[in-house]
């Protein structure tokens, strides 16, 4: 476990919530098209030119009108969002990005797990595309989610 800790008096305040939405549509660059890493702003504990990426968090928003009923909001004003649609399919990949970003950083050559579902589906997929380490994933006799496999 990491506790991080930032100095926020050194850290530059971001513009508004309208610089963030605005990263969105820069498809291109793929450090604003992320769903994690348009928020560096917010987390600034590594340079641009080591953070990992392969478009995470970039998942639909569902508007959510029953669910909406059920908590008693008005119409069209409640969305959920969809991570299935991330890279490896799990919610996972927004933290494995993070966490990828600080193994280059450190320099590691593997990574490893104990999973049966999304974490491991998540780690391989984030060893495979990006190449930087070697995964090792333990998975547990009889606790199988197939379909991460």
């Amino acid at each position: 476990m990491l506790d991080v800790a930032y100095d926020w008096d050194r850290t530059p305040l971001p513009g508004s919530l309208a610089d963030f939405e605005a990263k969105w549509s820069l498809r291109h660059q793929p450090l604003d098209f992320s769903g994690i890493w348009r928020f560096r702003a917010l987390l600034p504990f590594a340079p641009d030119p080591q953070i990992v990426t392969v478009g995470e968090g970039q998942t639909l928003l569902q508007q959510a009108d029953a669910v909406a009923d059920y908590v008693k909001l008005d119409h069209g004003k409640l969305y959920l969002q969809y991570e299935g649609m991330n890279p490896s399919g799990s919610f996972k990949d927004n933290g494995m990005s993070a966490a990828f970003t600080h193994a280059r950083m450190i320099g590691a050559q593997r990574a490893a797990c104990a999973s049966t579902g999304n974490t491991s589906a998540s780690l391989a997929m984030y060893c495979s595309v990006t190449r930087l380490m070697r995964a090792i994933i333990f998975v547990g006799s009889g606790k199988i989610a197939y379909g991460k496999l």
